[in-house]
């Protein structure tokens, strides 16, 4: 029996190296004398599609200028949360109570917010921006130690990169051929076509070579699986639930 692999959990990048781990595996063991090389050739093609499909978009004059982008607002954000945190070590009492109301503000939405995915960044940053520009007390502290360029920097860029991140989305839907979430789901149907014939010449003739294979497969589904778990648990103290718009979905 087959663990169940959190396919539609999986970013891009993860279920790519998911069936390229899963199509080595199969190599090893010989897809012919497994009776699954109609199958196995299928997976392949379709996985060489997606990592290609995937390649032409990361190398993409909009996605070298969503990474500068990204990483100008991670920069902001690390350094109002660094600045904030010199700052309560100020000799001044009212300093001190700035720079404390700003990381109370900050940490409530995690304090690794450069390390989120594109969406669940920008839905965070978007929020903490207001709440660091509209909410008096947050305001009044920006100003006291005389941050409002770097929360300007922070919105500017995060601002930037929204407008940006959906042109590049609109530009991965009109681009010709099948688009990278049909090639997802091709590649996902193969998957589970491939687990079907060999689940089942496993049954009708049984041997170590079938037990060993499954295990292996198995071995490489949980590890996937352990990722995500891993990154629901941060996502959950983080207080963030958008979805990432690069989940292999």
């Amino acid at each position: 029996m087959f663990v169940a692999a959190s396919i539609f959990n999986y970013r891009i990048k993860e279920f790519t190296q998911f069936i390229r781990n899963t199509l080595m595996i199969v190599n090893q063991h010989n897809p012919t004398e497994l009776q699954v090389k109609t199958q196995y050739q299928d997976l392949n093609r379709l996985c060489q599609q997606l990592e290609k499909a995937y390649e032409q978009l990361d190398n993409s004059h909009l996605s070298l200028q969503l990474t500068e982008l990204d990483n100008q607002r991670d920069q902001a954000i690390i350094c109002l949360r660094a600045l904030s945190e010199g700052y309560t070590r100020h000799p001044k009492a009212t300093h001190q109570e700035a720079a404390a109301q700003l990381l109370a503000c900050i940490d409530r939405y995690g304090n690794r917010l450069y390390a989120l995915n594109y969406t669940e960044e920008t839905a965070t940053l978007k929020q903490l921006i207001s709440e660091l520009q509209n909410r008096p007390e947050y305001a009044e502290a920006v100003q006291t130690l005389k941050l409002e360029v770097v929360v300007n920097e922070m919105q500017q860029a995060n601002q930037a990169f929204e407008k940006l991140f959906i042109q590049r989305l609109e530009e991965n839907v009109q681009s010709e051929g099948p688009t990278n979430r049909e090639l997802t789901r091709q590649t996902t149907d193969a998957y589970r076509k491939l687990l079907k014939h060999l689940q089942a010449h496993a049954t009708l003739n049984p041997s170590n070579e079938y037990l060993l294979l499954i295990n292996l497969m198995n071995e490489n589904a949980s590890h996937f699986n352990e990722v995500v778990e891993r990154r629901r648990s941060n996502s959950t103290s983080e207080l963030v639930t958008a979805s990432d718009s690069e989940v292999a979905e």
